[in-house]
């Protein structure tokens, strides 16, 4: 397909973690990959990864750090509370990066429970009660119901770091449009518009896919409709030029 304008909005790539990763099972960054192998467009802060203290494991999705927020703790696999030794003042409140460490500390140095799957912590909603657990954090019991068959106000939840979040990708402009090649875009993670720095805050990521989505979108169009079309766009011109000389 022959286009005046591409935009490659495929995520991020947080599946080359393997099963450590909250993203889904096609983010395994194809449109990076896709960008990169054109030779000159550019690919920036791909170092740049964010880590979530709390994947229910092993299936690695997503347990809110709203749990957190609302008082949960988090446990070794002696039962401890090794963060209100590991960070007095905030304990489990502090930052993602922060309490990710810490969890992988205590693996690292053997008091991790293992389920069978290999070793993980706990996260303990016990005290908060089912009443609160079903109106406020229902997310998290419908979650632990449906793939790990427990009930969060009765039972420990096994947790593991894991990856969450890509803040590198495509290098663009605030317009969106990719360093190094005219006519190709790239919008949301599989971008890298320097939105969220090294470290993404909460819900920021839907703000980018809301305000890129938007800004891209009308770029793009903008772009489109002065350019007259031409069947030797800047990207298939590249692809089409390497099948003809045998390059991969």
């Amino acid at each position: 397909i022959l286009a005046t304008a591409t935009v490659i909005a495929t995520g991020g790539y947080g599946r080359i973690y393997g099963k450590y990763t909250t993203n889904a099972t096609i983010n395994y960054g194809s449109g990076a990959a896709i960008a990169l192998a054109t030779g000159v467009v550019p690919l920036g802060n791909m170092e740049a990864v964010q880590f979530h203290p709390t994947g229910l494991w092993p299936s690695g999705i997503l347990v809110t750090e709203g749990s957190r927020g609302d008082g949960g703790h988090l446990l070794n696999g002696k039962l401890e509370r090794f963060m209100v030794q590991m960070e007095p003042e905030k304990q489990e409140l502090a930052s993602r990066d922060v309490v990710s460490r810490h969890m992988m500390h205590q693996i690292q140095n053997g008091y991790g429970a293992d389920s069978g799957h290999g070793p993980h912590l706990w996260l303990d909603l016990r005290h908060l009660g089912a009443d609160h657990l079903n109106v406020k954090l229902r997310e998290v019991v419908e979650i632990c119901r449906d793939f790990a068959g427990i009930d969060p106000a009765k039972t420990l939840i096994p947790v593991r770091p894991t990856q969450h979040y890509s803040m590198g990708g495509i290098r663009v402009n605030k317009d969106g449009q990719a360093y190094g090649m005219t006519g190709l875009f790239a919008a949301g993670e599989a971008a890298c518009w320097d939105m969220h720095g090294f470290n993404r805050l909460g819900g920021n990521s839907l703000a980018e896919t809301i305000v890129a989505g938007r800004l891209v979108g009308r770029n793009v169009a903008a772009f489109a409709g002065r350019e007259k079309p031409d069947t030797g766009t800047a990207l298939a011109r590249h692809f089409l030029d390497a099948c003809n000389s045998g390059i991969e």
